[in-house]
């Protein structure tokens, strides 16, 4: 059985953005579990890593982009399975951060259940290069921040926070319609924060072209207006 496993975030698409104790962990364990969303489709992450473990045992692990909670969770059990069964320590690696909406978490607490011992290795998320490709901080002195999904929930919480990252702009704009005092915010939106193709945009809600940031790797940070 295997001996310790590390969930490993390699950061965002800048390959030099990888932590030097990624890099470490990455190349002493034997074993390196990457995720996939889908049979045959490259994976983000091992793009980031692959030109520093060349000659690694590589194998992948299949979870699906679906909702459906029971389906999924055969999908899980069987990448315990394949965890369960190696010997030394191995590292399963995810895009961004271990702790936030990551893969990892989903093996994480099945882990935790069978004693296994589990070591979180952080990676710079998505969420801090997009604030530094906008050139804007997230939150100053007492200024509260807000993390959404989709933007769910926004137009409930866009009053109570100073910040809010909407994770995934897809519809955004039409969320935003519905806020009230539009002109009392600023939104900065940015697609594949760090990788070649990057692309941001900052601006009222009039002035941005939410269609050009219809990726799964976009986000968006609303900031209010300070007067």
């Amino acid at each position: 059985m295997v001996k310790k496993v590390y969930g490993v975030g390699v950061g965002v698409g800048d390959k030099k953005l990888l932590t030097l104790k990624a890099l470490e962990i990455l190349k002493k364990v034997d074993k390196i579990f990457i995720p996939i969303s889908k049979e045959g489709k490259k994976s983000i992450a091992y793009e980031i890593i692959k030109d520093y473990v060349d000659g690694k045992d590589i194998e992948e692990l299949l979870f699906p982009m679906i909702k459906d909670k029971e389906e999924l969770k055969k999908y899980w059990e069987n990448a315990l399975e394949k965890v369960l069964k190696e010997d030394g320590e191995v590292a399963l690696i995810t895009i961004g951060d271990p702790t936030l909406y990551s893969t990892f978490s989903y093996l994480w607490k099945l882990l935790n259940e069978k004693g296994i011992k589990v070591e979180v290795v952080n990676g710079i998320s998505s969420i801090f290069a997009s604030a530094a490709a906008l050139n804007i901080p997230l939150v100053e002195g007492d200024e509260k921040l807000c993390i959404l999904p989709q933007g769910k929930d926004l137009e409930k919480y866009v009053d109570e926070f100073d910040t809010i990252i909407v994770m995934k702009t897809k519809n955004l704009k039409e969320k935003l319609d519905k806020i009230k005092d539009k002109d009392n915010y600023i939104v900065g939106l940015v697609r594949r924060a760090t990788f070649e193709d990057e692309k941001v945009a900052i601006g009222r809600l009039d002035e941005l072209d939410f269609d050009e940031f219809n990726d799964y790797l976009s986000l968006a940070i609303i900031k209010r207006v300070k007067e």
